[in-house]
């Protein structure tokens, strides 16, 4: 069963506390993905557009952490699009499309957990977060770079190859982060902490009925 948040949390705006963590998350996953680029630039030119789709999850790893640790509106595309601005100040090659493509998968993400109303955190809410990062930044990016010319087969194959790096790098690879971070007790404060705390005592209070 899924993680539900109860319809009874108000949802409160981004603290001071949330928007240093989207802050430090962009930047250290901006820095990661310019040298990302420079690779998947290299893996483009040995494979098309196949082989470099299969990375293109990890690019949005941090709005996808961040909506699942914050779990407020905006966290992840505010992340992501803090994230493809701190890509062009550290000189990614790809200039500043960077942003127009972390602004894209910033709005996927967003628009992945908005699906769940922000109540639902788990694989399959965080799933769809990570493949919704893909769609719009695909169309943009096949005529941008030209995959359009290697033809429908190739494209429609690189898509689905990007769909589950979406899924897989982007939404599973956050959930795992998110759970070990809060287990490990960085994340305290935090919405998921105080979720998984509130879980934690539901759980007990169940086991201590049936005895």
């Amino acid at each position: 069963m899924g993680e539900v948040v109860s319809k009874k949390r108000k949802m409160k705006g981004l603290t001071t506390v949330d928007i240093v963590l989207m802050a430090i998350l962009a930047i250290v996953n901006g820095v990661a993905l310019t040298y990302l680029a420079m690779l998947n630039q290299m893996l483009t030119a040995i494979g098309g557009p196949i082989l470099t789709s299969v990375t293109l999850g990890l690019y949005a790893v941090s709005g996808v952490l961040a909506g699942y640790i914050i779990r407020k509106p905006g966290a992840a595309f505010f992340t992501l699009t803090l994230a493809g601005v701190i890509q062009v100040l550290s000189g990614n090659p790809n200039g500043l499309i960077s942003i127009t493509a972390a602004t894209t998968d910033g709005l996927g993400a967003e628009i992945g957990y908005a699906l769940f109303r922000y109540k639902r955190w788990d694989w399959l809410s965080t799933a769809v977060a990570g493949l919704l990062t893909i769609p719009a930044w695909f169309v943009i990016s096949a005529f941008w770079f030209g995959y359009y010319t290697w033809g429908w087969t190739i494209l429609i194959i690189a898509f689905c190859v990007r769909l589950v790096s979406g899924v897989i790098l982007a939404g599973w690879l956050s959930k795992v982060l998110g759970d070990v971070l809060t287990k490990i007790g960085i994340l305290n404060g935090f919405q998921i902490a105080k979720d998984a705390k509130k879980k934690r005592r539901i759980a007990n209070g169940s086991d201590y009925q049936a005895r």
